[in-house]
């Protein structure tokens, strides 16, 4: 009897099933990673704007006008970002709270970061 030595072809393309659905897993999770990295790059450089902008806010001193709804844009990395600060009175009246938000895009829908600090109406 002549037996040959091999594999079938139902196991080789079992095989190959396998081995495309690995290749496909290794690029979905290298694509996720990817845009991750790039949503991660986008929210610092918006947190840098932010910082930025509370900075120059709170070195108005006295000019500082302490209104909600100023907007404003902020060149970094090469990209245009948009801000718009929000101001909320507390409960205690010698303190409000500033909120500046960091938008990608001129429509201001979607922050991409927001900062929030507590500052003293004296200290303005």
């Amino acid at each position: 009897m002549n037996k040959s030595a091999g594999f079938t072809l139902l196991e080789v393309m079992v095989a190959l099933a396998i081995c495309a659905m690995a290749g496909i897993a290794a690029m979905q999770a290298t694509g996720e990673h990817i845009n991750h990295l790039s949503s991660i790059e986008e929210q610092t450089y918006a947190s840098w704007v932010a910082e930025n902008v509370m900075v120059e806010q709170r070195a108005k001193g006295d000019k500082w006008t302490g209104k909600s709804g100023v907007k404003g844009t902020e060149t970094l990395a090469g990209f245009e970002w948009y801000w718009r600060q929000d101001v909320v009175p507390t409960a205690d009246k010698t303190f409000v709270k500033v909120t500046i938000n960091v938008f990608a895009d001129e429509k201001l829908e979607y922050p991409v970061y927001e900062l929030s600090t507590y500052l003293n109406k004296g200290d303005k």
